[in-house]
C-alpha cells in the first residue's frame, strides 16, 4: 500500500510538466493550431530560469524570466507559423532545434560548461506543507509536500476547463478552430485569437520548464525536457481535445515515468525500464486509433 501511495505521489510530480505543456498546447489545438514547439518553449524556460536564478538568487525574477522567454518563443512560433504562413510542423521543430543549440552554446560561451550547469547558488522552489490535509490518511501522502508548480498544474486544469467551455474567450477559440470562415463572418480576428491561444501555451510551458529545472532538480542539463513536449501532444490527442481528458492522460504518462524510476532497483535491463513511458504512449495512441477507426471516425493520425 505504501509503495502504491509513493507511486501516486511521484506520478503527480512527474506528470506536472507534461500536464502544464499539454493544457497549454490544448488552447492552440482548439484554435486549429498544431503547436509542435512545446518542447522548445519548455527547454527555453528551464534554461533561462536556471541562469536568472544563478545570477540573481530571486525566485520571483526566475519565475518572471522563465515564463517571459517561453512566451517570446511562442510568439516567434506564431509569427512564422501564422502571420508568415510557414508550415507549423517545420516551424515548431526549428524552434525546438534552435533552443537546444542556443542553450548549449550560451552555456559553453558564457559559463564554460558543457552538458550540465549546476551551482550551490541555485535556489529551487521549496516544498509546500499543507496543514489542512496533514491528518487525512492517503490524501496527505499523495497530495502533500509538493512544490508550488505542482499545485499550480492542478489549479490550471480547472481554470483551463472553465476558460475553454464557459467563457467568451473559450467560445471564440473553439469557433476559430472549428470553422475559420464562420469566425470571420461574425467579425472575429482569426489570427489574433490564434496568437492568444498560442501565448497561453507559452505561459503554461514556461511554468513546466521551471518545474523541470528548479523543482524536480536544481540544475540545467542539455535537452532535459526529454521529449515531454511531444508527450504533451500525445496527451492532447488522447484526451480528445478536452482539458479533463488531457490532464488524465498526462497523469497516465506521468505514472509510466514514475514507474520507470521505481523499477530501477529491480533486476530488469535498464534499457527496457527507460522504454516504459514511450511504450505506454504508443499503446494508448494505438488503442485510441483503433477505437476511432471502429466508430467510423477519423484516425488520430489524420
Amino acid at each position: 500500500m505504501d509503495s502504491f501511495l509513493v507511486l501516486l505521489h511521484s506520478t503527480l510530480r512527474m506528470s506536472t510538466p507534461i500536464a502544464l505543456a499539454a493544457l497549454g498546447g490544448l488552447f492552440a489545438h482548439r484554435a486549429g493550431v498544431l503547436n509542435v514547439a512545446l518542447e522548445g518553449m519548455m527547454l527555453a524556460s528551464a534554461f533561462t530560469g536556471v541562469i536568472v536564478n544563478y545570477l540573481t538568487g530571486s525566485l520571483l525574477l526566475t519565475l518572471i524570466a522563465g515564463v517571459a522567454v517561453s512566451i517570446v518563443f511562442s510568439l516567434i512560433f506564431a509569427l512564422f507559423g501564422l502571420s508568415l504562413k510557414g508550415n507549423l510542423t517545420i516551424v515548431g521543430l526549428a524552434i525546438n532545434t534552435l533552443v537546444s543549440g542556443l542553450s548549449a552554446f550560451i552555456l559553453q560561451i558564457a559559463f564554460g560548461q558543457r552538458g550540465t550547469f549546476t551551482s550551490e547558488k541555485l535556489i529551487g522552489f521549496p516544498e509546500v506543507n499543507l496543514p489542512i490535509i496533514r491528518h487525512i490518511p492517503i490524501i496527505n501522502q499523495v497530495l502533500n509536500k509538493h512544490t508550488p508548480i505542482v499545485y499550480v498544474s492542478i489549479i490550471a486544469l480547472f481554470v483551463c476547463h472553465i476558460l475553454l467551455n464557459h467563457t467568451k474567450i473559450g467560445l471564440y477559440i473553439r469557433i476559430v478552430g472549428e470553422n475559420k470562415n464562420a469566425a470571420e463572418s461574425v467579425g472575429l480576428s482569426v489570427t489574433k485569437i490564434q496568437y492568444l491561444a498560442v501565448s497561453i501555451g507559452g505561459v503554461l510551458c514556461g511554468l513546466a520548464g521551471l518545474n523541470i529545472s528548479l523543482e524536480n532538480v536544481h540544475m540545467f542539463v542539455e535537452n532535459m525536457t526529454s521529449g515531454r513536449g511531444f508527450i504533451a501532444l500525445a496527451a492532447i490527442y488522447s484526451g480528445n481535445g478536452t482539458a479533463i481528458g488531457t490532464y488524465v492522460f498526462s497523469l497516465l504518462f506521468g505514472m509510466a515515468d514514475a514507474a520507470q524510476i521505481q523499477l530501477q532497483g529491480i533486476n530488469i535491463p535498464g534499457a527496457f525500464i527507460q522504454m516504459i513511458p514511450y511504450i505506454a504512449i504508443v499503446a494508448v495512441l494505438t488503442i485510441i486509433g483503433l477505437a476511432e477507426k471502429k466508430k467510423g471516425g477519423m484516425l488520430i493520425g489524420k
